[in-house]
């Protein structure tokens, strides 16, 4: 577990330690499941201290820097996860069996917090994108596959052409096959990155086709993707919802209707006259 790594490396490089490292390390050893995810000013704001003192902890500790002793913890963590640890994990936090009360208080805290990860500008770019897009590839596993899905379906109303990238890894490299420049790529990835987005990002770079990753925790990743949507989705070591992702696939959603109504909003009314000649 990542407190048992924390003190181990605590304890080799203890000697070298100030003051103010030692009150970071508290910090790390008192919340070592979200410090695997923490930035190096998540770290040193509680304490008024800056950034730079993160990077001069992880360097007296052996490290290069702060995001070399982060991804240590995060692969430390994410080994030792799993789905039963994370229940687990909400269950003792809320012990008095309100299941439907405290989730409904996470998830509104969550929801809360979302403006201050994701910008609207930066919705307002990617729905520009997606109008553009000849073609955008959804790419999702898991649990995102929901996440696809309406997405897919929610494009498609607009006139929007979608081509879902779910499935095995035979499928995805099928659909993926008729990428070209003009395209555009959107992928959720939670906790871990597939190996097979891996492989979607890197022919993405070679077809010069923009990628944006839709994600909670995976602040780095290789390959890079063109543009990152990050946002917690709630404590990384709990039984987590796709409320948040949700959310933010929808209000791009209303960002395309209210920017480019003469496409998305044209389209749903050719729908609406489809749909009554059906029941017709």
């Amino acid at each position: 577990m990542a407190i048992v790594l924390i003190n181990r490396i605590v304890k080799a490089h203890g000697h070298l330690l100030t003051e103010t490292d030692r009150k970071l390390v508290s910090v790390l050893q008192s919340r070592p499941a979200e410090a695997a995810f923490w930035r190096a000013q998540d770290l040193t704001a509680p304490l008024g201290l800056h950034q730079s003192a993160a990077t001069r902890l992880a360097q007296r500790l052996g490290f290069a820097g702060y995001p070399q002793l982060r991804e240590l913890l995060r692969q430390d963590y994410l080994g030792s996860d799993g789905p039963s640890q994370r229940i687990r994990g909400h269950l003792d936090r809320h012990p008095d069996g309100h299941e439907l009360q405290e989730l409904v208080q996470d998830e509104v805290a969550a929801l809360s917090a979302l403006p201050q990860h994701v910008r609207q500008e930066e919705l307002d770019e990617l729905a520009a994108r997606v109008i553009a897009a000849d073609v955008v590839y959804l790419f999702g596993q898991g649990n995102a596959i929901v996440l696809v899905e309406q997405l897919s379906r929610r494009l498609r109303r607009f006139g929007i052409r979608s081509t879902p990238l779910v499935g095995s890894r035979r499928d995805v490299a099928e659909r993926i096959a008729a990428m070209r420049d003009g395209d555009v790529l959107l992928a959720f990835a939670f906790r871990r990155m597939p190996d097979t987005l891996a492989h979607v990002l890197d022919l993405a770079a070679k077809e010069r086709i923009h990628s944006t990753v839709l994600t909670d925790t995976l602040l780095t990743m290789r390959p890079e993707p063109d543009s990152l949507l990050a946002a917690p989705r709630g404590r990384s070591s709990e039984f987590l919802s796709l409320t948040v992702p949700m959310a933010i696939c929808n209000a791009l959603v209303l960002t395309i209707a209210r920017r480019y109504p003469e496409t998305a909003l044209a389209s749903l009314d050719r729908l609406g006259v489809i749909l009554e000649h059906f029941e017709t």
